[in-house]
């Protein structure tokens, strides 16, 4: 457990992601966390989708985090290549304020799935008539806050969804396992093989001098480079990876990596037929060890 500021910034600046910045993890939870902690993850969710659907423009902004980051692969005319298109806070609570009655007639029915609460950070599913949504969730000063959305449109009259192929499932794994491996070996391009180049990594950690939450972001370069220096290396026997894909539909995925070092939870997306990382809400283990002082 990192139990001062000098601590942590051993730990961060292994990584080369924070180099300068002194900051604590928030303090760590159970790995399932608690029934409370659980239905104030769904209220999130449901704040955030049923909102949308309501045209609740307060509601949805309840759920999210000012600081969102929300991500759809979408494709071009006529080059028919696929890009990512992104809106945030505002740009989300004043798209759903001008719904007006659009969705009138839509289902209003949302189900949830909590994939995983721990350490502070939740990951969930929430699924409507028109959206498919994977959320990363934070908790700040007792409040869950949606930080990161990867989303797809949902249509139920269409074609029932195929499960993922084998081909699929081994994709986004060897993605995971390219981010943490390349960090952990230092290999810059088995890093960047992972990554979308608009990645957005987010921490969730603590003012060294307040002691108050706040989420630092990060970009593609940040760990691609830090990794070329091997500020992040680690020895494969003290790595302790594993990865756990909670779901892969509608040419998205929501996974979870836990290692020695890190709890990373990974929102990926097949684009223009590769798997890439596009969003990462992470904190360091409250288990790792003590760095050498």
């Amino acid at each position: 457990m990192v139990r001062n500021i000098q601590d942590a910034v051993r730990i961060l600046a292994r990584t080369a992601l924070i180099a300068a910045l002194a900051a604590v993890p928030a303090a760590a939870q159970s790995s399932n966390g608690s029934e409370a902690d659980r239905d104030r993850v769904v209220g999130a969710a449901l704040d955030y989708m049923e909102g949308a659907l309501n045209a609740d423009a307060d509601r949805v902004g309840r759920g999210v985090h000012t600081e969102l980051t929300k991500v759809i692969v979408g494709s071009l005319p006529r080059s028919d290549r696929q890009t990512l298109s992104y809106s945030g806070y505002s740009g989300l609570v004043e798209t759903v304020r001008g719904l007006g009655d659009r969705l009138a007639d839509v289902d209003k029915g949302v189900e949830v799935t909590v994939f995983d609460i721990g350490d502070d950070l939740a990951a969930a599913r929430a699924v409507g008539a028109v959206w498919y949504d994977f959320l990363q969730l934070a908790k700040i000063n007792g409040e869950w806050k949606i930080v990161n959305v990867l989303w797809a449109r949902n249509r139920p009259d269409a074609e029932p969804q195929p499960g993922p192929s084998a081909t699929d499932s081994s994709s986004v794994e060897r993605a995971a396992l390219d981010y943490i491996e390349g960090s952990f070996s230092g290999d810059a391009e088995r890093m960047q093989r992972a990554l979308h180049p608009e990645l957005t990594k987010v921490l969730l950690t603590r003012h060294p001098q307040t002691g108050e939450p706040f989420l630092y972001r990060m970009g593609a370069s940040n760990l691609i480079e830090g990794t070329r220096a091997g500020l992040g290396t680690l020895d494969e026997e003290s790595r302790n990876v594993d990865v756990e894909i909670y779901d892969i539909s509608h040419d998205i995925a929501a996974v979870k990596v836990s290692s020695a070092m890190y709890i990373d939870h990974l929102q990926i997306a097949r684009v223009n037929g590769e798997w890439k990382i596009i969003n990462v809400l992470w904190v360091p283990n409250p288990d790792a060890p003590r760095p050498n002082r």
